[in-house]
């Protein structure tokens, strides 16, 4: 089963572990304004509802400064079709298991046929079919077959492990193109499972994972609060009409 674990992280290991990330997150914002060597050490001193605030703020501007930030995952027995997939995101960097020099034959093939399937020994012909072509990869690799030579008889989906490492304003981008119904299973389940590692190690991100358009209400509701909202007439009526057009786009 492919797992996704995040392994490293802006912050990790320092006492301010959790709250690391999200304070460079603040700092490399309020630079633009203050160029001030001690503006990271005030920043730590805010209050756990400034920095909600402050954060709030930032998962709905310009996201230039999510890039000063870092997560690295170790992506464990996935496909080698789904890590190329994965790798073709040029905005991250990988680290990939090699088949050109390891002896890959203890690794799984990963059975694609649905679990559901009206003929169930299509799933045992799968197997079987991989199992016999991985079985002859290593009795190759027995008689002194090079790995980069025998590894053209192992299956498409045999699996892999891969390191993948984003800065926090492509790793936003990348759950927010992936998390849909029609990305492949495989690389759906490990983006759920990436983003739920964020989450536990930076609680506070939950608003940056948040769709735009959503955002975009929101500010929205709160200018039309703030003007009133007069029934048929004025700004705050036009903009509750233009609240209602986005819900319909979303």
């Amino acid at each position: 089963m492919v797992k996704a674990t995040l392994i490293d992280y802006t912050g990790k290991g320092r006492l301010d572990e959790q709250s690391h990330a999200a304070h460079m997150l603040v700092f490399t914002k309020s630079t633009r304004l203050s160029m001030d060597p001690g503006l990271l050490d005030r920043i730590k001193l805010k209050t756990h509802a400034e920095m909600t605030s402050e954060l709030d703020y930032m998962a709905k501007t310009i996201p230039s400064s999510w890039e000063f930030i870092d997560v690295t995952f170790l992506i464990s027995g996935v496909s080698r079709p789904c890590a190329t997939q994965m790798t073709r995101t040029r905005t991250g960097s990988y680290a990939q298991q090699s088949q050109r020099v390891t002896d890959v034959s203890g690794m799984d093939v990963l059975n694609t046929v649905p679990v559901t399937s009206p003929h169930n020994d299509l799933r045992m012909s799968y197997d079987e079919c991989a199992k016999a072509a991985v079985s002859n990869y290593a009795g190759l690799l027995a008689r002194g077959v090079k790995p980069e030579d025998a590894r053209g008889l192992l299956p498409a989906n045999i699996t892999t492990n891969l390191v993948a490492k984003y800065n926090f304003r492509n790793f936003i981008d990348l759950v927010k193109a992936r998390e849909s119904l029609r990305v492949q299973g495989e690389y759906g389940l490990i983006i759920a499972q990436m983003k739920a590692e964020v989450l536990a190690a930076w609680p506070w991100a939950e608003p940056f994972f948040v769709p735009r358009l959503h955002a975009a209400i929101e500010l929205l509701e709160t200018a039309a609060r703030e003007v009133g909202v007069t029934t048929g007439s004025g700004p705050g009526w036009d903009i509750a009409k233009a609240i209602d057009l986005l819900r319909k786009e979303g």
